[in-house]
Formats: structure tokens, C-alpha cells, sequence
């Protein structure tokens, strides 16, 4: 089965809400826009980039899972893109959700003046898909999460409605990437000419599956 990559781009919109009933206390949600880039393979013949805002509630299980429930979305271009012939199921689809910016005042660059890269919300988010990593493989203690998780990669199958086109997600694994800056020999940060900017690198760690209910 054909891997389709995705871009995503993240803007939260809402509290971590806590559920209150006690057989569900370790429960947590998020309410997220999640911006996704549809590769060239499923976009319309003559659009340049086609884009779908998808409007989310993620819950994170007790137990080491993670649903997402799609609330609405909307396509930059014509929802009708190209399916395969009979299928409305696609599997391994995979897209990096950006977490945070190095460049900004978390990497260390005292060209920003605030005091990280992450608003509440998303530090939230951050720490909770920390504990679902840490759950199933731990992190290396060489690495700093809280600081250098940059991102997550989700592995996901898609159901999609041929008549409303709407899109049922399956999250099947997660891969974190960390970031790293580069550094001399010497251990010196290596900024990125005049602009002072950092000078990283990415660095994927285990693929994680994840239980369901």
C-alpha cells in the first residue's frame, strides 16, 4: 500500500478539558484546527495545493491511546478528489504536527524576546503526548522532551464517505521527532549566518503503535 506523506500546519483552539466521571478521570481532550496539505497524488488536476481544515476533538485513553474525532472540515479546493476505483478506505497515511519553532526564544536565540515557543494550550497538548510516549517507548534520558519534542508524526487510516466526503481518522502510530542544534567541535552553537538563527537538525525517534478501545 502506497504511503501518502502529509504537511500539517496547527493552530489549537481550545482548553484540555478534564472529565470529571470517575471511571474516566485519566482521560484528556484537546478541540483542534488542524491544517493538512494534500499531496499532488489527491489533489484536482490544475489546482496548485489543496488544503483541508480539519476541525478535531483528540482524546488520550487511560490506557496508551489516542482517538481523534473529526467535528467538521472544510476544503481549500473541490472536496471531489480522486479516490482509488472502489475504495474508501486509505491506509498509511502519515503527517508531521509541529509542536513548536526552535528558532524561537526555547532553542535559546536571544533574538526573541519571549519566553518560549509554545502558548499554554499547546504546551498542554505537548506534555500529554509526552506521557502517551512514554507509556510505549521512553524517551532516551539524553534528550529533553519539554524542549526538544518538535513535533509528531501520525500514522493514520482514512474512511472516507464517497457521497460527503467526510473523513473518519484512525490513529494507528505515532513517530516523535526530536530536535537538536548543531554544534561545533567544541560544543558551541552554529547560528545560521547573519540572521542568528539556529542551525538543527531532526531526529526521528521509534514508531510507536497504539492500543485501541
Amino acid at each position: 500500500m502506497k504511503t501518502f506523506i502529509f504537511i500539517a500546519f496547527v493552530l489549537l483552539v481550545a482548553n484540555t478539558d478534564k472529565c470529571i466521571s470517575p471511571l474516566t478521570a485519566q482521560e484528556r481532550f484537546h478541540h483542534i484546527i488542524d491544517f493538512v496539505e494534500l499531496p499532488a497524488e489527491l489533489n484536482i488536476p490544475g489546482d496548485s495545493a489543496c488544503f483541508i481544515e480539519f476541525r478535531e476533538q483528540w482524546t488520550f485513553l487511560a490506557k496508551g491511546g489516542l482517538i481523534k474525532e473529526v467535528t467538521g472540515q472544510e476544503f481549500s479546493c473541490s472536496s471531489e478528489f480522486p479516490l482509488p476505483d472502489g475504495v474508501a478506505r486509505i491506509n498509511d497515511i502519515s503527517y508531521e504536527f509541529m509542536l513548536l519553532d526552535p528558532h524561537l526564544a526555547e532553542s535559546g536565540n536571544k533574538a526573541f524576546s519571549g519566553p518560549d515557543s509554545m502558548d499554554n494550550y499547546t504546551r498542554k497538548l505537548q506534555a500529554d503526548l509526552i506521557e502517551l510516549i512514554q507509556t510505549h517507548a521512553p524517551i532516551s534520558p539524553r534528550y529533553d522532551p519539554r524542549k526538544q519534542l518538535l513535533s509528531v508524526y501520525f500514522h493514520e487510516e482514512w474512511i472516507i464517505n464517497p457521497d460527503s466526503m467526510e473523513i473518519l481518522k484512525k490513529v494507528s502510530a505515532i513517530t516523535p521527532v526530536i530536535w537538536q542544534r548543531r554544534q561545533t567541535v567544541e560544543g558551541k552553537s552554529i547560528d545560521e549566518g547573519d540572521s542568528g538563527l539556529p542551525v538543527y537538525y531532526k531526529t526521528p525517534l521509534q514508531k510507536i503503535f497504539l492500543r485501541h478501545p
